[in-house]
């Protein structure tokens, strides 16, 4: 379905199509939505969901009001439909984006919805140099998933195991990429909104994050739950609530990157 609720129309994209250098000499595509002003201003990465490579139409709702409220923003696609580099992509997007005269490096932050919530975990704690990350529909925990679908919902587990691979021969590969396994080391202020209603990313994964990264020591992490909301910002029984989310993390990210 290519709508929007807030026009009824096809997304279109705003940003500006730009491309991210990789080590090996090759890049990878993202989109760069600059705000208004000359002076170096905070900055988010969007990161999106999805199986593939990334899709920017998952993230420019996000993208376009982060971009209203003063924030750049560059939305990422990941250099592979698997998700074993999408940190390692994110930190070459921060090395990217220090180089811009319009941004100040010591004001990025992150914010992600599913997959895409996953990696700006993963990031956040192995990257530091970022200073501020929310959440939304996050899935942290893979192998939660392929062994809860495998009887709840078979076709979506036939899905990610299709994609991700067996979890028993591959259980190290979903340990790599699974951030419940690496969120310890987030020390960084963090926000992580879930939908009730979501049947993707069910909201113990949220929950379990805020669990272990509060456990490590990081006091300043904040969980929302909302009734009736599921993973794609869709309310049940109908419309989405796009403007409700960014009236948490958009007032989140001017507190803690100033």
């Amino acid at each position: 379905m290519n709508l929007t609720p807030r026009d009824g129309g096809p997304v279109i994209l705003t940003g500006t199509a730009e491309t991210v250098p990789l080590p090996d000499g090759g890049t990878f595509d993202t989109m760069l939505y600059r705000a208004d002003g000359n002076a170096p201003s905070p900055t988010i990465v969007a990161c999106p969901g999805g199986m593939g490579t990334g899709m920017f139409e998952i993230i420019e709702w996000a993208a376009s009001r982060l971009r209203s409220a003063g924030f750049h923003v560059l939305s990422m696609n990941y250099r592979g439909a698997l998700p074993t580099h999408d940190a390692d992509d994110i930190s070459l997007a921060y090395d990217w984006l220090a180089g811009q005269p319009f941004v100040d490096p010591d004001r990025i932050g992150l914010f992600g919805v599913s997959r895409g919530g996953n990696a700006a975990l993963r990031a956040a704690a192995a990257d530091h140099r970022f200073r501020a990350i929310a959440t939304f529909g996050t899935v942290s925990d893979f192998l939660q998933q392929a062994y809860g679908t495998a009887a709840f919902a078979p076709a979506r587990h036939k899905l990610i195991t299709g994609w991700l691979g067996d979890p028993v021969t591959r259980r190290a590969f979903y340990e790599h990429i699974q951030a419940i396994d690496h969120v310890a080391g987030i020390v960084q202020p963090l926000l992580l909104l879930h939908g009730e209603h979501d049947m993707h990313a069910p909201v113990e994964q949220s929950i379990m994050v805020r669990d272990k990264v509060e456990a490590a020591g990081n006091r300043d992490v904040t969980l929302e739950l909302f009734p009736v909301l599921g993973h794609f910002g869709e309310v049940v029984p109908s419309g989405f609530a796009y403007d409700h989310l960014a009236s948490r993390f958009i007032p989140f990210f001017r507190e803690k990157l100033g």
